[in-house]
């Protein structure tokens, strides 16, 4: 009888293992496919589904943004003006503007961090609104708005960490750009820290929203050097200045002569045919009124290779705004 029972059990059991041991055997470990980010095999183990580590993106950038002068020192017609400075130019207003194509490329190192390299081309200008004070004369309101172009080169790197549906990220990066107006490029630093929450859909398609708060400010201690005709510094400034000069008082236009004869003495016989022609050699230091902002935004991811995004910032004396699309890809 328990020869029999021992049988029974044997029959009964041997299926069960047989079982056990084919779906065993089918069941393999699934393996990462790329080669970044290092530790990818271990989040994947987790369960835990990352991005294609690698990614392409085109953005629309613009940027607008209020400059303190803090020092200006210049040469008209290659005749330094020790004499004039900030105070006497009485600069009121300088408002920075561009905008233009990014192209970013970027790779995710390890889970947790991302790094990138960015070149932008913009157009832009500079907006300056000026009263000279000089000689105890005070001259008209000037306005200029020069304009350039610019090419600029950069790197980075974005710290993630997600918990659930939220996440949080931290990004800090470097630029230089190029333009004709300056003899040096300018160095901007930008920091930014964002906190949000993701949404998916049955579909399969992603949306994310995100608050969070930008950094940015020049690099450039020493200032930049750089040089511009008086025509293009002023425009149409002959005829703003004699309409000036024409409302003047008799007394006040005495004192402007004076002030007048004070600089065709201090230039000299200058070889140009037109005052509008006078090389101007300046060297300028310039600080960001406001260097924070608050930013929002958000992206739509499509599927796990094509995503679309847009941020907006704003403060008192910024304006930022950036959208475009970003292809990802293993690597």
């Amino acid at each position: 009888m328990r020869k029999l029972l021992i049988i029974l059990t044997a029959l009964f059991l041997l299926p069960l293992f047989s079982f056990a041991q084919s779906d065993s055997s089918n069941v393999e470990k699934e393996v990462y496919p790329y080669t970044f980010p290092i530790w990818g095999q271990k989040v994947l183990d987790r369960g835990i589904k990352m991005p294609k580590p690698a990614g392409i993106g085109f953005n629309y950038v613009f940027n607008e943004m209020y400059l303190n002068i803090s020092e200006f020192k210049m040469a008209i017609g290659g005749v330094p003006l020790e004499s004039i400075g900030v105070e006497e130019l009485g600069f009121k207003k300088t408002r920075a503007y561009a905008h233009g194509g990014n192209f970013r490329a970027d790779l995710f190192i390890l889970p947790f961090l991302n790094v990138y390299g960015l070149f932008s081309y913009s157009y832009g200008g500079t907006a300056v609104n000026l009263q000279p004070q000089i000689g105890g004369v005070t001259f008209p309101e000037f306005s200029s708005d020069v304009q350039f172009n610019a090419t600029t080169f950069g790197g980075g790197m974005t710290l993630h960490y997600a918990i659930k549906k939220f996440f949080i990220s931290a990004d800090a990066n470097i630029s230089s750009s190029k333009s004709a107006l300056l003899n040096q490029n300018v160095g901007v630093i930008t920091s930014s820290y964002r906190f949000g929450r993701r949404f998916q859909f049955k579909n399969g398609t992603k949306l994310a929203f995100y608050v969070g708060a930008m950094y940015r400010n020049f690099i450039n201690h020493e200032g930049n050097t750089g040089s511009i005709t008086l025509g293009e510094a002023l425009p149409n400034i002959e005829e703003k200045y004699q309409n000036w000069y024409d409302g003047l008082s008799p007394i006040q236009k005495r004192l402007v002569d004076e002030v007048e004869q004070k600089l065709e003495e201090r230039l000299g016989d200058t070889p140009y045919d037109k005052i509008t022609d006078l090389p101007i050699s300046y060297s300028i230091k310039k600080d960001l009124i406001k260097k924070w902002t608050f930013q929002f935004g958000g992206n739509y991811e499509i599927n796990d290779r094509w995503m679309v995004r847009g941020e907006y910032g704003v403060s008192d004396f910024s304006k930022f705004l950036m959208t475009g699309v970003n292809y990802r890809f293993g690597f």
